[in-house]
């Protein structure tokens, strides 16, 4: 009865390293031409709204240099303050 044991508890280890694991199935099945065309379809989409999204950052990024520019220019050199004349009577000019 103990040799019993002792043999069912040694082929219990032996046993797993003896048989192989199944292997994995490491090739996917091939795409059918319907479906490369959709995926080629989505691909061609996506660029597209990355290229739109990109014209889109790139005109505000513009629109805001354009406004920047305008407010320095408007703000920079305002005119200058009304000056009352306080010539002397007869001069020609101040």
């Amino acid at each position: 009865m103990r040799a019993m044991m002792v043999s069912t508890l040694l082929l219990s280890f032996a046993l797993p390293i003896t048989i192989p694991p199944v292997q994995a199935q490491t090739r996917l099945p091939r795409t059918s031409p319907s479906e490369q065309q959709v995926n080629q379809i989505n691909r061609s989409l996506q660029q597209e709204q990355r290229q739109l999204r990109s014209e889109e950052q790139y005109q505000i990024d513009r629109n805001q240099l354009r406004q920047s520019i305008d407010r320095q220019r408007t703000f920079a050199n305002p005119s200058p303050p009304a000056r009352f004349r306080t010539c002397p009577a007869g001069s020609v000019g101040c």
